[in-house]
């Protein structure tokens, strides 16, 4: 990627002037995000509760487009607010639950694009990359410090109502880099392929297969600790009708060893799921299963996804528990007055046996109150059934109750 760098830049002033250079940046757009939030823990173990003021600022800058070139770059930071009641993972304040929002000052987005060719988009650099519903490759904005791809990628839609989307990634910038600490700052050398195609064969209805290759340069290859993987899947998700809307989805993937993967890495991944819709009123229950291998010392794992906005948003199980898990979920949202309603009951169980883990519900609210200014409040009860007070099986997770509550206010310009 390197080498690519100075090319790309050698044809991009091959194509434009200086005068035109000075035209991209003069009508260029401004982007500036600041997001203060208070987080609030309590967890079994702990002798103090987390109480997390923090602020997260986005500053950017994209060109405008000029025979087909442009750009962007954008800075973050993550600053504490006053005293940090919390274990941010680099502060040392193990007597408090973490909150993984250590403070930092970084490049989030850096990236050259090129669109000149017939619906074809080309980027390179540091970018976000989110896929479908995040469930294997997203920008983890819920956290401070979101996550981001030093990558190649290249997007196309040729064929009808088809997608096509290829990268490659280096690195990952303010992931949990497998699982280390400290938590939400690593910058992670990885070698990962991206293959995804999406097809929409009729109006509310999408058809996508994909396969990840996740290359972790992190562990000795063959350590148990490394996660290099292959995942090849099929989803389908879509609706049914037009006022009264019957929702569905369905998906499938299996996850074997590749590049130096432990070798017990044999699992699969199943959703099935469903309900209904009317206006902004929704309802549905789904089945997700992260499996286990065939001896229960491996869950399915999925290192550059999204995770906080599945299996509960406590938490729990952003490293999936080496007997795997099964999250029955039942999922109610709308609109009550002027707010927009989610809440979300989770049950957990272990794929490998009849372990119990826990439950969990969920409950947020969220009101826009201008076009720029956007608030939401979170909170999360998780309850620990079989082995509480032990480690999640195969991680360094303790399944202790645990209860959340965030207050965000979001100011876009």
């Amino acid at each position: 990627m390197k080498k690519i760098w100075p090319g790309l830049f050698l044809l991009a002033s091959c194509q434009a002037s200086a005068d035109s250079l000075s035209d991209m940046i003069a009508a260029g757009k401004a982007d500036l995000q600041l997001r203060p939030r208070y987080e609030f823990v309590q967890q079994d173990g702990k002798p103090n509760n987390a109480n997390a003021y923090t602020l997260r600022t986005l500053l950017g800058y994209s060109l405008k487009p000029e025979a087909g070139f442009g750009g962007t770059i954008q800075f973050i930071n993550v600053s504490a607010l006053g005293a940090e009641h919390f274990n941010s993972t680099l502060n040392g304040h193990t007597a408090y639950p973490v909150v993984a929002d250590p403070g930092v000052s970084a490049v989030n987005q850096a990236f050259l694009s090129y669109g000149g060719m017939p619906r074809t988009n080309l980027k390179l650099g540091r970018q976000i990359i989110i896929l479908d519903n995040s469930r294997w490759i997203g920008n983890v904005d819920f956290r401070q410090n979101m996550q981001t791809f030093d990558a190649f990628s290249i997007e196309n839609s040729s064929l009808k109502n088809t997608k096509f989307f290829v990268s490659r990634i280096a690195r990952v910038k303010g992931s949990y880099a497998n699982f280390q600490s400290p938590v939400g700052y690593n910058l992670q050398h990885v070698k990962a392929d991206i293959l995804h195609a999406s097809f929409t064969p009729f109006k509310q209805t999408t058809l996508t297969a994909y396969e990840y290759f996740y290359q972790d340069e992190s562990f000795p290859q063959g350590s148990p600790s490394n996660i290099s993987s292959a995942t090849p899947g099929l989803r389908v998700d879509g609706s049914i009708g037009e006022g009264l809307r019957i929702l569905y989805t369905a998906e499938y993937a299996k996850q074997r060893g590749y590049a130096g993967g432990h070798s017990g890495m044999d699992a699969r991944y199943e959703l099935i799921g469903g309900g209904a819709a009317y206006g902004k009123l929704y309802a549905r229950l789904d089945y997700e299963t992260l499996g286990s291998n065939s001896t229960g010392t491996y869950g399915l794992q999925t290192p550059l996804a999204t995770k906080h906005i599945f299996n509960g948003w406590a938490d729990m199980f952003l490293m999936t528990p080496g007997k795997g898990l099964k999250d029955l979920f039942a999922t109610l949202g709308g609109k009550a007055g002027p707010l927009d309603m989610v809440a979300m009951v989770h049950d957990y169980r272990a794929d490998f046996d009849s372990t119990h883990y826990g439950s969990e519900w969920d409950l947020s609210a969220s009101h826009a109150f201008t076009s720029h200014l956007s608030g939401s409040l979170i909170y999360a009860d998780y309850r620990a059934k079989d082995g509480a007070g032990a480690f999640f099986p195969g991680t360094a997770a303790p399944n202790v109750n645990t209860k959340k509550m965030w207050l965000t206010l979001l100011y876009r310009y």
